[in-house]
């Protein structure tokens, strides 16, 4: 047992365990209980603490002594720098934008935006002070952030690649459906679109149904109102990915986003995290538009969408960026599919699912993310591990574009921008 015996040992323990807030004044307290109580040195106290000699000396002037004291300079309660007219003016600010009648956003952000905008002489306090204001007032609203503990990174998800190596500006898009409102039960559909990368966008457009024909006639409202990605990141749902039975086929909407020379990637399926910025915004749909309100008709929703677009242009500061016209740039047709590679049946080889065809892989890369690219003009697929943020080929085989469904596109004249 320590040399300072079994109390000194329960009282280290009892320390240790404290509140955070409390455990400098706990370790004043023993300190001061070892000097006076247990006869210890202060040199020994130090050592054994592993607290500086002075801070000893300081906490053993008596044995009565207030180990409460605040030494900070400033009045306890109040901030150091913040003054109480600056709560005051986050607190009304604050009442102000969450009493709106088109009320979206309220939090540390929309608060500085709007300080600056109406005290342009005077910058706002840190997003993160406001924050702890708004805390410390009771405004602040409890948000709870699943833990993500880093498996997509360890299995090798080819982040980097998709948002830094494929295109400069890649947007993320997805259903949002089965929504009701009270007399009715026909289900309300909304098509959301998000940037992840600056300027960020997040735009929700109501819909008729998940179709190809609303997911297209969209994607060309968003291309003509903001700007036109260089590629789109969407689920495997049928309205986009096209044919559940029919191996290798163009759907209309990689038809669609091919002949604007937009990339289609497809996320890995049932795998949310691989469309982490947009089911993120799908999040703040629901909490800021969707559940704040008590529709009666699509009139009222769709009034109220376009309040809450022209809220969220507000708040993420979005611009257009500058694009580059490169008269060099030849785009070249193709597809990416996000995928995890499964062990099959027979537990010999390991598999990815592509637009209804199993292709072969190596076991070893089994529970792997990789990332497959479909070339339309030499209709090869090409397979790849991204390993710190570099890409390494384990895959080259021929993938021929499906007879009936190429037929279909030489007649219509849709596969011009292939060759």
């Amino acid at each position: 047992m320590n040399k300072f015996g079994v109390a000194w040992f329960r009282d280290f323990i009892e320390f240790i365990t404290h509140d955070t807030q409390k455990k400098l004044i706990s370790l004043r307290r023993l300190v001061n209980q070892l000097h006076f109580r247990d006869g210890r040195s202060k040199k020994a106290i130090a050592e054994q603490l592993r607290v500086s000699k002075h801070f000893v000396i300081r906490w053993t002037q008596s044995m009565d002594q207030d180990v409460t004291i605040d030494h900070r300079g400033w009045p306890k309660g109040r901030r150091r720098r913040w003054s109480q007219e600056t709560e005051g003016r986050i607190a009304s600010l604050h009442k102000e934008l969450k009493g709106g009648p088109d009320a979206f956003y309220w939090g540390p952000t929309a608060i500085a935006q709007e300080w600056l905008s109406r005290y342009p002489a005077e910058l706002p306090p840190p997003l993160r002070t406001i924050g702890q204001i708004l805390k410390d007032l009771g405004l602040s609203e409890p948000h709870t952030r699943k833990v993500r503990k880093g498996a997509s990174r360890y299995l090798c998800y080819p982040e980097h690649t998709i948002y830094e190596t494929l295109g400069q500006r890649v947007m993320e898009a997805d259903f949002i459906g089965k929504k009701h409102i009270t007399g009715t039960q026909q289900p309300i559909h909304f098509l959301a679109f998000s940037f992840k990368k600056t300027p960020r966008l997040r735009h929700f457009q109501r819909i008729e149904a998940q179709s190809a024909h609303c997911f297209i006639e969209q994607c060309k409202h968003f291309f003509a109102t903001f700007e036109k990605p260089d590629c789109i990141k969407v689920d495997n749902a049928a309205a986009t990915i096209g044919s559940g039975s029919g191996k290798r086929t163009i759907s209309r909407a990689v038809q669609f986003l091919l002949a604007n020379q937009v990339v289609p990637i497809f996320a890995v399926p049932r795998k949310p995290f691989s469309q982490a910025s947009i089911e993120g915004n799908n999040s703040v749909f629901a909490r800021k538009f969707w559940h704040r309100r008590t529709f009666g008709s699509l009139e009222e929703i769709d009034a109220s969408l376009v309040s809450f677009n022209e809220a969220s242009l507000k708040y993420t500061g979005y611009r257009p960026p500058v694009q580059e016209v490169d008269s060099r740039r030849t785009f070249v047709p193709r597809v990416y599919f996000t995928r995890q590679v499964r062990e099959t049946a027979e537990r010999t080889d390991g598999f990815i699912d592509v637009l209804n065809e199993s292709v072969s892989l190596p076991k070893a890369y089994i529970n792997y993310f990789v990332l497959a690219e479909w070339n339309l003009s030499t209709e090869l697929l090409r397979v790849y591990l991204e390993n710190d943020k570099q890409l390494e080929e384990i895959k080259n085989s021929p993938f021929p574009i499906n007879p009936r469904s190429k037929r279909k596109l030489e007649k219509g004249g849709a596969l011009s921008f292939c060759h």
